[in-house]
């Protein structure tokens, strides 16, 4: 049986892809998990602190994701591919003068869509994502860096041009205790990772690396920036791995953009951050309403 709120929708003719509408109200509010390959759950503590704002939620798993289906065609992990499977999302949800929040890829993907569709958008939330792949990525190494040295230096080893080193020369580094304490300082710091980011976690699709990592690694938006039209809020977290100063400059060059890091929080900031996340959130929702 089919759970309530829940749409399949059709994208290039031929494929289906899963959304839940969550609530009523007049903020409608799709939201674009990360990935790709990530899955709508870890937004699943949205609707306890959004309800009452009179927000209506859209889940979506976006093609090769969870509840929406698989296909071994290479041609799909564009982005350009990406931003028009948004938009016929968009059109079949009848969605119009909507808010688009995306998280880590989703925040790339939405990004992406603002610029070719921003007529259809009232207000546009990133969260935890930067500008540039390089950039962010640079400074996630750096601190994968930083703990390899804090574990070699416990055997009484130095490795050698770790602060240079990029993804590939560092897995061999990367053991499981690695991984551990990177996770733990800026992917999710809680004590414990709630059921629903775990089952999340468990339910990531994982094929796609291979195929998009090409245009994850080059990405670069720092041009295009000046271009959003929309009203922006750029979320990000002190101790995430998208560097605080990328969120800094992409708020210098968005117009009509404002910008918060929370505190406590890492890249999924939702949950380990709320009480500053959804506050930062709601009063973005409703200085925009506001404005009509």
């Amino acid at each position: 049986m089919r759970a309530p709120g829940v749409q399949m929708v059709t994208i290039d003719g031929k494929y289906k892809v899963w959304t839940q509408r969550v609530g009523q109200g007049k903020i409608k509010l799709l939201v674009l998990h990360g990935g790709p390959g990530n899955t709508h759950e870890y937004f699943e503590n949205f609707p306890e602190h959004l309800a009452k704002e009179g927000v209506e939620l859209y889940y979506y798993d976006q093609l090769n994701s969870y509840h929406s289906d698989k296909t071994p065609d290479k041609e799909v992990w564009r982005i350009d591919r990406f931003v028009e499977e948004v938009e016929q999302v968009r059109q079949a949800l009848g969605l119009e003068s909507f808010y688009l929040l995306g998280h880590s890829w989703g925040g790339m993907l939405a990004l992406e869509y603002a610029t070719k569709y921003p007529q259809h958008i009232k207000g546009l939330i990133t969260s935890n994502i930067g500008y540039k792949a390089t950039v962010f990525n640079k400074h996630r190494y750096s601190q994968y860096a930083d703990i390899i040295r804090r574990h070699t230096a416990k055997d009484g080893k130095t490795i050698a041009g770790l602060d240079t080193m990029g993804l590939v020369a560092l897995s061999p580094y990367i053991t499981p205790a690695v991984t551990k304490e990177f996770r733990s300082l800026h992917m999710m710091r809680l004590p414990q990772e709630p059921p629903t980011f775990t089952r999340s976690q468990a339910h990531i699709t994982r094929t796609y690396a291979g195929y998009f990592m090409p245009y994850m690694l080059a990405w670069d938006f720092s041009e295009r920036l000046a271009g959003i039209k929309p009203p922006t809020l750029i979320i990000g977290s002190k101790h995430d791995f998208i560097p605080v100063a990328d969120i800094e400059f992409m708020q210098r060059r968005i117009p009509n953009s404002q910008h918060y890091i929370c505190p406590e929080g890492s890249h999924y900031a939702m949950w380990d951050d709320p009480q500053h996340y959804f506050p930062t959130l709601i009063k973005f929702l409703r200085k925009t309403e506001r404005k009509g």
